[in-house]
């Protein structure tokens, strides 16, 4: 009786032993299947992102298109370039950029370019400068050089109340000179 239940033994041992070996073969399976399914989630994911990119890239390609200072840009390249020598045909192109370079230096002479240094001020960079893709790095050494670059808020309290003395005195000076006017 004792060999009947060691032969018992042996043989429920050998069944366990390939019930775990099978076990073991359907988990692998079931992994294996899993890591397929996985990698075509991936795959598609990776693909409809391409796609997205590859559509906002025509979209702004087209968009560009027709833009109407692109179509001013493509007709003025595709014009023949003018023959060397004097042309009756006046530049307007030039004459606009020259007067909007005296308008730009009229206005500069006018108005002094004071910056004031604050915190919030070098978070918005920080943030414009992160949304428009500049790398973390660039965008690190740019608010380290503009921590140094602020004027004190005294300069600006300064300035300000040298534009207040100044803006009535202008005032004044039209009217001045109307009376005179009106007493001859």
């Amino acid at each position: 009786m004792s060999e009947e239940l060691d032969d018992i033994g042996r043989e429920t041992a050998a069944m366990i032993k390939s019930m775990l070996q099978l076990a073991t073969l359907v988990a692998l399976r079931t992994r294996e299947r899993g890591q397929k399914e996985a990698e075509a989630r991936a795959k598609i994911t990776e693909a409809r992102m391409k796609e997205a990119r590859e559509l906002q890239i025509r979209e702004a390609r087209d968009s560009k298109a027709k833009d109407p200072r692109n179509l001013e840009l493509a007709r003025m390249v595709e014009k023949a370039a003018p023959a060397k020598g004097i042309s009756l045909e006046k530049d307007r192109f030039s004459a606009q950029a020259e007067a909007t370079r005296m308008a730009a230096t009229a206005s500069a002479a006018n108005q002094s370019v004071v910056r004031y240094d604050s915190a919030e001020r070098r978070m918005a960079i920080a943030a414009h400068l992160s949304r428009i893709g500049v790398a973390p790095e660039l965008a690190a050494v740019r608010m380290l050089i503009e921590v140094g670059q602020g004027q004190p808020p005294e300069e600006a309290i300064r300035a300000r109340t040298e534009e207040n003395r100044a803006v009535p005195a202008r005032g004044r000076e039209p009217e001045a000179r109307g009376l005179e006017r009106a007493r001859q």
